[in-house]
């Protein structure tokens, strides 16, 4: 493994990230890891833009917070939030690439 540069933390972080994602992914998809974020290709709109408006409601989420620095969503805290949205912009470069891939 080639040695890591930064601050520890973001290695922690990513960590927990690829927990949470697991966790979470089990819950939505079963054996098909990404059939949750493609149901949106049912009514024709293709999964890596079903992912950037989920990022738009966490961003929307996240610009409420700045202004009241409190969350309506009381079991989801600003690092929830944030996580998410590094979750899911992987996931669209994923889906992102599929999809390139697909049509090459």
């Amino acid at each position: 493994m080639t040695e890591k540069h930064g601050h520890p933390r973001f290695y922690e972080l990513l960590e927990e990230m690829a927990i949470l994602h697991s966790c979470k992914n089990k819950d939505y998809s079963g054996d098909n890891p990404l059939s949750n974020l493609k149901l949106c290709t049912q009514i024709g709109l293709p999964a890596w833009k079903g992912i950037i408006v989920r990022l738009m409601d966490k961003w929307s989420r996240l610009i409420h917070f700045t202004k009241k620095e409190t969350f309506e969503v009381k079991n989801e805290s600003f690092k929830d939030t944030l996580l998410d949205n590094a979750i899911y912009s992987l996931l669209c470069i994923i889906l992102f690439e599929e999809r390139l891939n697909d049509n090459s």
